[in-house]
């Protein structure tokens, strides 16, 4: 076992916290640099079994540590001082909360004698977080009394494994010493030897299982998988088939889906469902009696708004624990892993042929026609392009970060399903932009070479992430399209309406990106043409962060967008 620092109360207390974190399973750590927190930071530096990783930056902090859990899908903890820097982690923890992701949050803080009297760096952290975190506790202030430890262990077991299904917060105050100075406060302590750790075990989740099946038709259903990241997305993907094999229903999956990158587990696979449904005729075609939908639904708008007018019945497979459905449509939740989803239905009389044929056939009419739209000259400076071709060219099982806004919305448009495993991730539970370079450096971190796909905006959001390239192992390659502003907005009504739709939405930016890469030590690379990026991204680097700028014209790409939508939806009947 791990040597436990005696040298101090905090000292002894703090080394007990993190021996006990690692016995839990927590092998990764992230620190921001403060005197308060002190105890805990040394205490994980000592710690020769758990990462230590110093992030100055607390709210990038907070966004790496949450990409490497979506990565490992384990608790990462995050280590912090009093005051504001406590504060930075909040987005990450809202995005944590909402998409269900396990971080475990260590804010230092004064002693509460220290509180409400003027004394620096302090504010109130009780309940920071407000309801985010699915669990929050103030800790005591340290003590030795053997009674105080015994409970200091119990206290880390229940908070890891709450921290198993979301953030939690734990608020640490400390009194002086803060370093570890020898004080012979200890010295009556007994050893704290391997017997003291041998109820301290790892926590598990306990999978609740299917009840009694549901019995509903086979005539006109479908399968929905959204935004879902399962840790084995080749069994998820399996499950899915079996899934759609017993109901005979076609599965319409997101772009985020593993279902896309994992095509040939699919019989019956739909990925240009957006498309299909700005087809009036369509959206009555295909409307469904059933649905059932795994994990949150897709970010398509189109989709949710034919769901909501369909009113077919909706079983939410969610285990979250939370409200998934924006549609009203849903009739049961239920709370069971995506291997016993087949058990919990009985499907009875037969599919629809035509209803599923249908499907099928509008499926690949779409494909080809998005495939001619992608082959004609205009397409090749379009920046949707990207997420069509991208699949093409990246190395098999490539994990792939996507921003929100815009490039997410072009992933699922266009984005092709293919067998090429790639691990996809994205923060759809907030669906912010912001520490969406720090996250994806998250997922990179010591993984196999990464790819992010970015907009300028939410790269120049969280800029402050490359500070981390000194401490960064793996690879990262972003791909930033620079169309000057938000692209997003160009979509929506308040882009007729000038004033104030450019200075206020659009917000666009003349940042020279190559100077603020490189002055971090990053590598940059500036494409004249898109044709040039396969040649970039179909062998990957082994380590370091390189930027590839792409820059495209965000007012012709939207005019385009619309074209491609208008164009194709019109053709299919």
């Amino acid at each position: 076992m791990q040597s436990i620092n005696r040298a101090n109360t905090n000292s002894l207390w703090s080394s007990v916290l993190v021996e006990c974190l690692y016995r839990c399973g927590l092998r990764h750590v992230v620190v921001s640099p403060g005197s308060r927190s002190a105890p805990l930071t040394v205490a994980f530096a000592a710690h020769g079994n758990i990462e230590a990783i110093p992030v100055l930056d607390e709210r990038s902090a907070g966004f790496f540590a949450l990409g490497l859990a979506k990565q490992n899908h384990k608790p990462v903890a995050l280590v912090c001082t009093s005051g504001t820097a406590a504060a930075n982690y909040f987005p990450a923890v809202i995005e944590a909360s909402e998409s269900r992701v396990p971080l475990l949050v260590l804010t230092g803080d004064r002693p509460p004698e220290l509180r409400d009297c003027g004394a620096g760096q302090t504010i109130d952290q009780i309940r920071l977080y407000g309801n985010y975190p699915v669990f929050q506790e103030e800790m005591e202030l340290p003590n030795n009394a053997p009674g105080d430890l015994e409970n200091l262990k119990h206290k880390i077991v229940a908070a890891y494994k709450q921290a198993l299904s979301g953030p939690v917060h734990l608020n640490c105050p400390f009194r002086d010493p803060l370093s570890p100075i020898e004080d012979g406060s200890t010295d009556a302590v007994p050893e704290l030897g391997e017997s003291f750790f041998s109820n301290v075990l790892a926590p598990q989740n306990v999978e609740k299982k299917a009840s009694d099946p549901i019995s509903i038709s086979r005539r006109k259903g479908i399968i929905i998988c959204g935004t879902e990241m399962p840790e084995d997305p080749e069994s998820y993907c399996a499950h899915v088939s079996q899934l759609s094999q017993e109901s005979d229903w076609p599965v319409l999956a997101d772009g985020l889906s593993p279902v896309r990158n994992y095509a040939h587990l699919q019989k019956s696979l739909v990925t240009t469902y957006d498309l299909l449904l700005r087809n009036s005729n369509l959206r009555e075609t295909l409307r469904p009696e059933y649905v059932i939908a795994l994990g949150p639904l897709p970010t398509s708008k189109e989709l949710r708004k034919w769901l909501t007018e369909s009113a077919g019945e909706m079983y939410h497979v969610n285990r979250t624990g939370k409200n998934l459905d924006p549609t009203g449509t849903v009739v049961q939740v239920l709370d069971v892993p995506v291997e016993d989803v087949a058990s919990c239905f009985s499907f009875i009389e037969q599919a629809d042929r035509d209803y599923v044929d249908n499907w099928s056939q509008f499926h690949l009419k779409a494909i080809d026609a998005l495939t001619a739209a992608f082959n004609a000259e205009d397409a090749q400076s379009f920046e949707g392009s990207i997420a069509w071709k991208l699949p093409q060219y990246l190395p098999t099982g490539t994990p792939v970060f996507v921003a929100s806004s815009m490039p997410i919305r072009d992933v699922e448009y266009f984005w092709p399903s293919n067998g090429n495993e790639f691990q996809m991730y994205a923060s759809r539970g907030a669906n912010g932009i912001d520490g969406t370079l720090s996250t994806a450096l998250g997922v990179a971190f010591e993984n196999q070479p990464s790819i992010l796909l970015t907009g300028d905006l939410a790269f120049l959001h969280d800029s402050n992430g490359l500070l981390i390239r000194q401490k960064f192992k793996g690879h990262l390659t972003i791909i930033l399209i620079n169309n000057r502003g938000g692209g997003i907005f160009n979509h929506l009504p308040v882009s007729q309406f000038e004033p104030p739709f450019e200075e206020f939405f659009a917000t666009p930016q003349d940042v020279d990106l190559k100077p603020l890469v490189e002055s971090t030590g990053c590598d940059y690379v500036k494409l004249d043409r898109l044709d040039d990026l396969p040649g970039m991204v179909s062998t990957l680097p082994k380590s370091g962060i390189r930027v590839i700028e792409v820059e495209t014209d965000r007012h012709r790409d939207s005019e385009y967008r619309r074209k491609i939508f208008k164009e194709i939806s019109q053709s299919l009947l």
